[in-house]
């Protein structure tokens, strides 16, 4: 319960304070919160944690930026693709997949060195719980 408040009076908080933000930046903003709540962070952990997070969370938006486009606008006309251009379209795919795994090891590999291999877990189901939230709150 006393988890629903806090997430309540944040949001309240964010909403008023954060008025010209857009909406990723609040989206961020409480993810941010939701994350550092769910971790437990101190002060300290999250002044090392937050940096290593978000140099993650560019470097797999910047490699999704490159690679998905491509691929998304072959699914879209995938009916009038040759052979050739889905085999070169799945090949980014997978190449796509495979930078991401690599990404993700770097990204485990500097958390590792911060916290335990509880906490990292608890960071993806953090994500995962949030994520699903969001989706709750987009369906409403």
């Amino acid at each position: 319960m006393k988890k629903y408040i806090f997430y309540l009076a944040f949001f309240l908080i964010s909403t008023l304070s954060f008025g010209q933000e857009t909406e990723d930046e609040k989206i961020e903003s409480l993810k941010t919160a939701f994350i550092t709540e769910a971790l437990s962070l101190t002060p300290e952990e999250a002044q090392a944690f937050w940096p290593i997070y978000n140099l993650f969370e560019d470097k797999k938006e910047a490699l999704y930026d490159a690679k998905w486009c491509e691929v998304k606008n072959g699914l879209d006309t995938i009916e009038e693709i040759g052979e050739a251009k889905a085999e070169q379209l799945l090949a980014t795919y997978m190449k796509m997949k495979e930078e991401r795994l690599k990404l993700r090891q770097e990204f485990v590999a500097e958390l590792e060195k911060l916290m335990s291999s509880k906490k990292i877990l608890m960071l993806k189901k953090a994500e995962h719980d949030f994520h699903k939230m969001l989706l709750e709150k987009y369906k409403k």
